[in-house]
């Protein structure tokens, strides 16, 4: 780990975006390019996190830093296929895939899963086809084309976007949160519905909780930068 070079962390106005400065140096990216972020609040988030570390500094305690290095590093020349990659994910979204038993566990899946189809299908004129197991169900090549317009081409939306459907295994909880549609801790719960039904019937287990914390905390993670856009 690099020893922590600098005193003070800032953020100043630039050039209609926002930077931040460790000391009198510019904060730059992996890649080396200016790390100029949309809004003072992100801009915050960032500062936040460099400020917080110690004599060394963890480049894992930073996600806010990882998400827009991200962002400005490798989706703002690739936003195209970015859109195309997360618009895959409503082709095979884990919101259609359903438990054949207990019934028990069918009916909260429809209860918690269905009312997002209904809103997906009403907010992006997309029809979604439903199955019971893990077989692939065939839905609409359309449907592909109505996420990857839905994520457009704004590469620090579209990090975030594409991060949540790998992290949730959904386009359409993605976009849900994005929206407001839900709240992170209801994108957390509904994309694991199954790991939380099957804890809540024969316990706890240290191991999958801990597991399952980690992935919570980084959804939230995500849904506070989308805010601060």
């Amino acid at each position: 780990m690099a020893k922590r070079f600098y005193e003070n962390v800032s953020v100043e106005a630039r050039e209609g975006a926002f930077a931040v400065l460790l000391d009198a140096h510019e904060l730059k990216t992996p890649a080396k390019k200016p790390l100029h972020v949309p809004s003072e609040a992100l801009a915050k988030l960032i500062a936040e996190e460099w400020q917080a570390q110690a004599d060394d500094i963890d480049p894992n305690s930073m996600p806010h830093m990882r998400l827009v290095s991200t962002a400005l590093d490798r989706v703002a020349e690739n936003t195209a296929e970015t859109a195309e990659a997360f618009a895959a994910y409503v082709m095979s979204d884990l919101l259609c895939y359903r438990a054949g038993h207990p019934e028990k566990l069918v009916q909260k899946q429809s209860d918690s899963w269905d009312p997002l189809l209904q809103w997906a299908k009403s907010r992006f004129d997309v029809s979604l086809a439903v199955t019971a197991g893990i077989l692939p169900v065939e839905q609409p090549q359309e449907n592909h084309a109505r996420f990857a317009a839905a994520a457009g081409d704004e590469p620090f939306r579209l990090t975030a976007l594409a991060h949540l459907a790998a992290l949730l295994g959904s386009a359409i909880l993605a976009l849900a949160l994005d929206e407001a549609h839900i709240s992170a801790r209801q994108a957390y719960e509904l994309a694991f519905l199954d790991d939380l039904y099957q804890m809540e019937d024969w316990g706890i287990d240290e191991e999958a909780q801990a597991r399952l914390d980690k992935i919570e905390l980084e959804i939230a993670t995500v849904a506070g930068y989308l805010s601060a856009l």
